[in-house]
């Protein structure tokens, strides 16, 4: 369902499960311990998630929900809460490279990702789930809220459509539209920038983002201690000596 590819820091997952990339219990569980490795493993700074052929992901196997009853969706349910979450607050960059269709789960998935690259042509992008008789998980809605413009969250969320790259692109969606023969490069590329940023300020920094609004300061400790640490004078030594020519005032 799932292969990875290492090269220069950067972890390329390629989600293979046909068809379509359909999420199931089975899928996302095995999703959630391939970034539990990728978290683990020091060699990865960064990674790019994408998916096969024409899909990113076409969310829910619907088929599954209707025909394996209340135990099978309440496991799914827990999965994906998981799953979403695990992307929304992961430690390192992760790039999504939207390679097509990107439904319901599958769109929530791309947006928990800090940066999303989509292939010009054909793929669409889309929140069916009120069309299809659903409410959007607690945590999934939180995503989308922090992805697509207020303006657009009504149209977006109620009406259901589904876009094409330049319309998602206006909507929140994606960051970025590259013609599909560039995609896992341009992907791999922002991945090793956001990958050069200190590894503890990233991290904190995202979860500053997930908070509430108002309840970034609980992390006021976190943040004096990455501003005192020699590692940030280090970097800000670095910085300094790129854009200025010098790394001190003296």
């Amino acid at each position: 369902m799932i292969q990875r590819s290492d090269d220069g820091g950067v972890a390329l997952i390629r989600m293979e499960n046909e068809p379509a990339n359909v999420l199931t219990a089975e899928f996302s569980d095995a999703l959630n311990a391939e970034f539990d490795r990728v978290r683990e493993d020091g060699s990865v700074e960064a990674v790019v998630l994408t998916g096969t052929g024409s899909a990113f992901s076409a969310g829910v196997e619907l088929f599954r929900v209707v025909d394996d009853g209340a135990a099978y969706v309440e496991s799914l349910l827990a999965s994906l809460g998981v799953l979403f979450s695990k992307l929304r607050a992961f430690p390192k960059p992760v790039v999504a490279a939207v390679n097509g269709h990107a439904i319901a789960g599958g769109a929530v998935i791309a947006c928990a990702c800090d940066y999303r690259v989509m292939s010009r042509g054909n793929g669409r992008i889309g929140l069916p789930e009120l069309r299809v008789g659903v409410p959007f998980p607690s945590v999934a809605l939180d995503i989308l809220r922090g992805a697509v413009p207020r303006r657009y969250q009504r149209e977006v969320l109620l009406l259901g459509r589904s876009y094409d790259p330049e319309a998602a692109a206006e909507r929140g969606f994606v960051d970025e539209i590259v013609p599909p023969e560039h995609l896992i490069e341009r992907a791999r590329t922002v991945a090793a920038e956001l990958a050069s940023i200190p590894a503890a300020t990233y991290d904190l920094t995202k979860r500053q983002l997930s908070r509430a609004p108002g309840r970034a300061a609980e992390l006021d400790d976190e943040l004096r201690s990455i501003w005192i640490s020699a590692e940030t004078a280090s970097h800000i030594r670095g910085y300094l000596e790129r854009t200025l020519g010098r790394s001190s005032a003296r």
